[in-house]
């Protein structure tokens, strides 16, 4: 099994009962085309774009492996594997001189306009 295809025991047991079914669980991806999880119910081991960058992470060119679907399906959250992510980039001097030349110049649009 693969590692985004973690199978969660607790949502095993709903899923098992007569009578109930957790919405958007689907750790095969048989369903939804990725790996899917509900709300708060994503494996540690996979982490959205914000939560890499939180730890100093990119996803490295690595496409999303798994989804978080709420609110009907009508929101995703695509997660990344932590243990394929890379380190952020570091700018360089002349991206930084550059950055700040921008927002100057933003900057001195809006106070004119």
């Amino acid at each position: 099994m693969p590692a985004a295809a973690a199978r969660i025991p607790q949502l095993e047991r709903l899923n098992a009962t007569p009578g109930t079914r957790v919405v958007f669980y689907d750790p095969t991806g048989s369903q939804h085309g990725l790996h899917t999880y509900p709300w708060k119910w994503a494996p540690t081991h996979l982490k959205t774009r914000r939560q890499l960058t939180a730890l100093g992470l990119r996803p490295g060119g690595q496409t999303p492996v798994a989804q978080i679907l709420w609110r009907k399906g009508g929101r995703v959250a695509y997660l990344y594997d932590v243990t394929r992510a890379l380190p952020k980039r570091k700018p360089t001097g002349k991206q930084l001189a550059a950055l700040d030349k921008a927002t100057r110049a933003r900057l001195a649009k809006r106070s004119a306009s």
